[in-house]
């Protein structure tokens, strides 16, 4: 017998690219967001398990009410790859668009501030809570 999953209201995928400042904060804000909020309001998904096709995850994700996709930069890896897959977010963060947010380049996974960290967690939490207040209205149509 399989284990019932409780769904989260919110499910969050972000780039978590920690080859650079930005993608390391969208890693570290996501953690402190779950914490903040609980796993009942967001849970992490995983990006690679979407991409890679792994079917338990593609049908858990299918079934979450709402989805926030956050990315550390302009290139925005994280939507354009799901995009790729037939997912389109309810809600988006570009820490470098929205948050201005300056991206150091490869190899800068360390130089970000516990005060950055918090900002980019103040502003995803906000998304969030929006997000999850319309969580019985599911966006199924963007998802495949």
């Amino acid at each position: 017998m399989g284990v019932e999953i409780a769904l989260p209201a919110v499910g969050l995928f972000g780039c978590f690219s920690a080859a650079s400042n930005s993608g390391s904060l969208t890693a570290m804000a996501a953690l402190e967001a779950v914490k903040r909020l609980g796993g009942a309001t967001v849970g992490v998904c995983s990006l690679p398990a979407i991409l890679s096709q792994v079917h338990r995850q593609s049908g858990l994700v299918r079934n979450i009410g709402k989805l926030v996709v956050m990315d550390g930069c302009r290139n925005a890896c994280a939507k354009n790859l799901l995009a790729g897959v037939g997912i389109a977010p309810g809600a988006y963060l570009n820490l470098e668009n929205d948050l201005g947010i300056v991206k150091k380049g490869p190899f800068t996974s360390l130089e970000f501030t516990d005060r950055e960290v918090q900002a980019v967690c103040e502003a995803l939490v906000r998304i969030i809570t929006e997000e999850a207040s319309v969580a019985g209205t599911p966006d199924q149509d963007a998802r495949h």
